[in-house]
C-alpha cells in the first residue's frame, strides 16, 4: 500500500465498522480480480457460440454485460470511508449477455421478430396489431407482413418508433425495435429519439424465464415511458430505473443538432442477485410453460368468469405444452402448425452458413461449395418435418406416411365419416374454438385488448370488436374457423382509395365535435363504447372536410363506408370496409365435443346449422341496425339453394335408413328363399338319381 493511502485501520470508524469495511474492501479487490479473469474467459468464448448439447438445462450463473459489451460490476456496499454505496450500473444488454453463447443474429431471424424483414414470406394470415382509440372510434388492423386487409404502420403515418410505443407491451423486441445505429435517420423526428431511449433488444427472458421472476407490467410501464434499453433489466427484477425522469423526458428536452445527452440514468440493481464474482443466476428454461405463452396468446370468448365455461385445450389438459408442437431451433422460426406451412419456410442464408461451418469442421476434405450444397439439402429435409407438427401430420403422419403418432397422438377413427369431409374441412372446423352457435360471439385477445395487464373489466363492446368463429375457406380451400375484425376509422377518399387518418390527426381537426363522456359515465363505461349517431358522424365529417382539398372525408365502420350527401350521412359497401379474418387453432376440443360429434350429422346438415346459417354481424361504433350482417355461407360465397336442399334431404335420412334396411332384409329373404328352393331341388334330383 502506498504511504499516502490510509489503511482501513486508520479510518475514523468504530472497530466493528472498520472490520466490516475491511471485509468489503477485500471482497471488492477479489471481485475485481475475478471479474477480470471471467471477462477474459468470456471474451475468449465470444468469438463463437457455445452449447452444452445436453438435455439438462445449463445453470446460468453468468456475468451481465451492458450495451457496450462491458461486464457490469457493482461497487462495493461501502466505500473506503465506510459510507454505503448504491449498487448502480448500466442496464444489461440481452444481445451482449445472451449473445456471448447463443447466436443472437440467428435468433433475430425468428418469427416473433422478423415481421419487418422484407425478404421473409408472410405465411398464412395471422392476428394483426390493431391500432385502437376509443375517443375517435378507431380500430385499424396493422401488420408489417402485408397481409391483405391490413395496413403497414407507415401506410397510416406511424413510424417504427410510434409502433413500439403503442405495441411493445406485447412485442418481445428485436426487428423494428433494434434498427442498426447507422440506419437511424436523424432527420426523422421520432426515430432519432432512439439515440437516447436506446434500442428495444430481444428480451429473451420474456419466454425463457423459468420461475416467474419477470414482471410484464413493469416492462409495459418501462416501454410506455420509452425506457427501451432499461426495460429488460427492470422487467426481470434485477433492478429499478435510477431516476425520476423517464427517457421520454430526456428525449423531449433534447433539441438537435445538439449532441444527444449521455448522462442517462443508471439502474439501481438488487445487490442480493449478484455473487462475489458479480455473476447473476438467471434461471432459464429451454421449454417455456403454457402460462408464458398465454401472456401474448390468450384468446377469451367467455367474457366474465371463463372458469365456468371453458375446459381449456385438450392438449394442455393432457400434460403437453405449447412448444411441444410450436417448436423452433436456434433460428427461432417457430412452427405455426398449419397444413402447407413447409412452403412458407425457406431455409435462411444464416442457417445455411451455420450448418456449412459445422460440416467443414467435421469433414475438412469437402469443399466449401459442396458443404454449402449439403447443408442446404439437409436443412430442407429437416424443414419437411414441420409437416408432421400440424394436426393431420401429428395424428395421421406426413405425406410419406411416416411420423404418425408423434407425442403419443392417437390415430383418429372417424367411424362412418365420409372421406369427402377431409377434402372439404380443416381439422379445426370440427375441433377448434368455441362450439358454434346461431351467431358469432365476441372474443378478446392479448394483443388487441392488453390481456395480462391490469385494467377495468373489459366488456362485449370494448374496442376492438373481434368475433369468432366465422367459418371461411382457408388457403387450401378447406372450411376452417376464423376470427374476424372490421376496420373502423376516419379517412379521405380519393380515386376510390381510402387513406386512414391517425386518431391524433382527427382529434386535432374536429376539436369538440368528438363526443366526450360525461364524468359520471366514465366509471360505468371506461372504454367509451357508446355508438356514434348519424348526427355526430355528420358533424365530424363536416369538420374534417373544412378547408380540405386532398380527398373526401369518410368514415368506415361496421362493414360500411359513411359519407356526406346533401349534408346527410349515407352508407354504402366498399372494399376498404371489408373485414380482416385470420384462422384460429385453439382451444382444441375432444371428439365428444366436436362439431359432428355432439349431434352427429345434424351439426352441419340441417336447416339451421350454425356452420352454414349462423349470422355474423359486423361490430363497430355505429348503431347495430346499420351494420352489415351475413351468414357464414354468404361470407364463403356458397350457394344457399344447394346447401338448403342438401340439408333438407337429411330430414328423410331416418326414413331412408328404414327403407334401405327394409329393402335389404327383403332382398336377403328372397335370396335365402331362392337358395332353399335351389337346395331342395338339388336334393330331389340327387334322390331320383340314387334310385
Amino acid at each position: 500500500m502506498s504511504p499516502n493511502c490510509a489503511s482501513v485501520s486508520d479510518l475514523p470508524l468504530p472497530s466493528h465498522l472498520r472490520v466490516r469495511a475491511g471485509k468489503f474492501v477485500l471482497r471488492g479487490a477479489l471481485t475485481l480480480l475475478l471479474g477480470c479473469l471471467v471477462s477474459g474467459v468470456s471474451d475468449a468464448l465470444a468469438a463463437d457460440s457455445v452449447a452444452t448439447e445436453s438435455r439438462m438445462p445449463y445453470r446460468h450463473v453468468i456475468p451481465l454485460r451492458d450495451h457496450n459489451g462491458d461486464m457490469i460490476t457493482l461497487p462495493p456496499a461501502f466505500d473506503e470511508q465506510g459510507k454505503p454505496q448504491e449498487p448502480r450500473g448500466s442496464p444489461f444488454s440481452t444481445a451482449q449477455t445472451c449473445g456471448r453463447c447463443h447466436d443472437y443474429p440467428s435468433i433475430s431471424q425468428g418469427w416473433h421478430f422478423n415481421a419487418a424483414t422484407t425478404n421473409v414470406p408472410a405465411g398464412r394470415p395471422g392476428e394483426p396489431w390493431i391500432l385502437t382509440d376509443p375517443a375517435t372510434r378507431t380500430q385499424i388492423p396493422l401488420s408489417y407482413r402485408g397481409w391483405k386487409g391490413t395496413f403497414r404502420p407507415t401506410d397510416v403515418g406511424m413510424s417504427d418508433y410510434d409502433f413500439l410505443v403503442q405495441f411493445a407491451r406485447h412485442f418481445p423486441g428485436g426487428g423494428v425495435g433494434e434498427p442498426p445505429k447507422d440506419r437511424i435517420d436523424t432527420n426523422d423526428v421520432r426515430m432519432r429519439r432512439m439515440q437516447i431511449t436506446g434500442a428495444l433488444e430481444i428480451d429473451c427472458l420474456i419466454c425463457h424465464n423459468k420461475h416467474g421472476h419477470y414482471d410484464h407490467e413493469a416492462r409495459y410501464k418501462a416501454v410506455t415511458a420509452e425506457n427501451f434499453k432499461w426495460a429488460p433489466t427492470i422487467a426481470s427484477e434485477l433492478g429499478a430505473y435510477g431516476a425520476s425522469r423517464p427517457a421520454k423526458a430526456f428525449a423531449d428536452a433534447w433539441r438537435p443538432p445538439r449532441p444527444a445527452p449521455t448522462n442517462l440514468p443508471p439502474v439501481k440493481y438488487e445487490r442480493h442477485r449478484f455473487d462475489a464474482a458479480n455473476h447473476v443466476l438467471i434461471d432459464v428454461t429451454r421449454k417455456p410453460s403454457p402460462n408464458t405463452c398465454y401472456y401474448c396468446h390468450t384468446s377469451e370468448s367467455n367474457l366474465g368468469d371463463s372458469r365456468w365455461h371453458s375446459d381449456g385445450d385438450v392438449h394442455i389438459r393432457a400434460g403437453m405444452s405449447c412448444v411441444d408442437c410450436h417448436r423452433n431451433g436456434i433460428d427461432h422460426q417457430v412452427v405455426r402448425g398449419y397444413e402447407g406451412e413447409t412452403k412458407d419456410r425457406p431455409v435462411s442464408p444464416e442457417a445455411i452458413a451455420l450448418r456449412t461451418k459445422l460440416i467443414l469442421r467435421d469433414d475438412p476434405s469437402i469443399s466449401e461449395a459442396d458443404a454449402r450444397t449439403l447443408a442446404e439439402t439437409r436443412l430442407n429435409a429437416e424443414v419437411g418435418k414441420v409437416e408432421t407438427l400440424s394436426c393431420s401430420g401429428c395424428h395421421y403422419g406426413s405425406s410419406d406416411g411416416l411420423s404418425a403418432g408423434r407425442l403419443g397422438a392417437p390415430r383418429p377413427h372417424h367411424v362412418g365419416f365420409p372421406p369427402i369431409h377431409f377434402e372439404k374441412l380443416a381439422c379445426t372446423a370440427c375441433h377448434s374454438g368455441p362450439i358454434p352457435g346461431n351467431a358469432a360471439e365476441i372474443v378478446h385477445t392479448s394483443l388487441a385488448h392488453k390481456l395480462g395487464l391490469p385494467a377495468p373489466l373489459r366488456g362485449a363492446n370494448t374496442a376492438p370488436a373481434i368475433v369468432q368463429p366465422v367459418f371461411l375457406r382457408d388457403a387450401n380451400g378447406k372450411i376452417a374457423p376464423h376470427k374476424m375484425v372490421w376496420p373502423s376509422y376516419w379517412g379521405t377518399l380519393s380515386n376510390g382509395v381510402v387513406a386512414p387518418l391517425l386518431p391524433e390527426v382527427v382529434a386535432k381537426a374536429v376539436g369538440d365535435k368528438l363526443p366526450s363522456q360525461a364524468p359520471a359515465d366514465v366509471e360505468r363505461d371506461p372504454y367509451n363504447t357508446k355508438p356514434l349517431t348519424n348526427e355526430q358522424i355528420r358533424d365530424i365529417l363536416t369538420a374534417l372536410g373544412a378547408g380540405r382539398t386532398n380527398g373526401e372525408p369518410v368514415f368506415l365502420a361496421s362493414g360500411k363506408l359513411h359519407r356526406l350527401a346533401n349534408n346527410e350521412v349515407t352508407s354504402e359497401t366498399h372494399a376498404a370496409a371489408e373485414p380482416y379474418a385470420w384462422p384460429l387453432g385453439h382451444d382444441v376440443r375432444p371428439a365428444s365435443q366436436s362439431v359432428g360429434g355432439v349431434k352427429g350429422c345434424a351439426d352441419c346438415h340441417s336447416g339451421d346449422s350454425p356452420i352454414y346459417f349462423g349470422t355474423v354481424t359486423a361490430r363497430g361504433p355505429v348503431d347495430p341496425k346499420d351494420a352489415v350482417s351475413k351468414t357464414h355461407l354468404e361470407f364463403r360465397g356458397d350457394d344457399e339453394t344447394v346447401v338448403s336442399t342438401f340439408a333438407f334431404t337429411f330430414k328423410f335420412r331416418p326414413m331412408l335408413k328404414v327403407v334401405t334396411f327394409g329393402c335389404a332384409l327383403i332382398l336377403l329373404g328372397v335370396i335365402v328363399g331362392r337358395a332353399f328352393v335351389a337346395l331342395s331341388g338339388a336334393r330331389s334330383s340327387l334322390g331320383r338319381h340314387s334310385k
